[in-house]
């Protein structure tokens, strides 16, 4: 007779900026934005402003969008620093339901604020990664619309932060 253990549920959260999240790995802050969980309904403004604060690390510098695959249409954030890319819960951008993808460090996608920049580099998987429909092994430079390929899945890389703008261009950082 076979084993039938029972499948242990995430806690899932919502955040204040509508993503949901499991509490389990990162607490009370939302993994997608940094945000914390819903703040109670007495607080002030001033306490309402400082607990949903979004930290410098987790602006969005850009954007993953799923073209082919098991997530067409999805988008994923990129921030500012490394992007640690998989299927793990613990990835900065987790990408679910292609199991071809590296449950951790598939690729790494980062935004370079000092250079203004975002490359892609290969991760310390096993997993391929193909850019522009090359394989890569060393750092290269994405521009806008570039093609990315993972596992079964393909996505156009879509730039926010650049020479044109980026965070630190702002007065009130």
């Amino acid at each position: 007779m076979a084993d039938t253990k029972k499948r242990q549920l995430k806690p899932i959260e919502l955040c204040p900026n509508g993503h949901y999240y499991d509490t389990s790995a990162t607490g009370e802050i939302c993994d997608m934005c940094g945000a914390k969980l819903d703040p109670p309904e007495d607080m002030s403004d001033e306490d309402i402003k400082e607990f949903t604060h979004v930290e410098e690390r987790d602006r969005v510098c850009g954007w993953l969008v799923c073209i082919e695959g098991p997530n067409v249409g999805r988008g994923y954030e990129i921030r500012d620093g490394k992007n640690f890319v998989g299927r793990a819960s613990s990835m900065h951008i987790q990408i679910l339901g292609d199991k071809k993808i590296e449950k951790k460090n598939h690729m790494v996608i980062a935004y370079d604020s000092k250079d203004k920049k975002t490359t892609i580099l290969p991760g310390e998987s096993q997993g391929m990664v193909y850019w522009q429909g090359k394989a890569i092994f060393a750092a290269q430079d994405l521009a806008a619309k570039n093609k990315i390929e993972i596992g079964d899945s393909v996505f156009k890389f879509i730039p926010f932060c650049d020479k044109d703008f980026d965070w630190s261009m702002l007065k009130d950082k």
